[in-house]
């Protein structure tokens, strides 16, 4: 599903920033952010859909996709290893 909608990602024993969801799908959500992240690294994330009739997505994930996206921009491809 394409979507664009707000979202945070918290690196385990890190802080939590913020991005912005593109895609998502049963297995996987794609976003873009300014954190350059490491392929293997296990993240959680919250997705906060635009319309308050949907509940914000909780996963714990883990990044695939690494790709520069603009300058300081990256777009990043994670699977869904369990939802939270």
């Amino acid at each position: 599903m394409c979507m664009e909608c707000p979202m945070t990602f918290t690196r385990y024993g890190g802080s939590v920033h913020t991005a912005t969801a593109r895609d998502l799908s049963g297995s996987g959500l794609g976003f873009v952010t300014d954190q350059a992240l490491t392929l293997g690294e296990v993240l959680s994330v919250k997705v906060v859909p635009g319309q308050a009739v949907v509940a914000p997505l909780q996963a714990e994930v883990e990044v695939v996709r690494v790709q520069p996206h603009d300058v300081d921009r990256y777009e990043i491809g994670v699977t869904i290893r369990r939802f939270l």
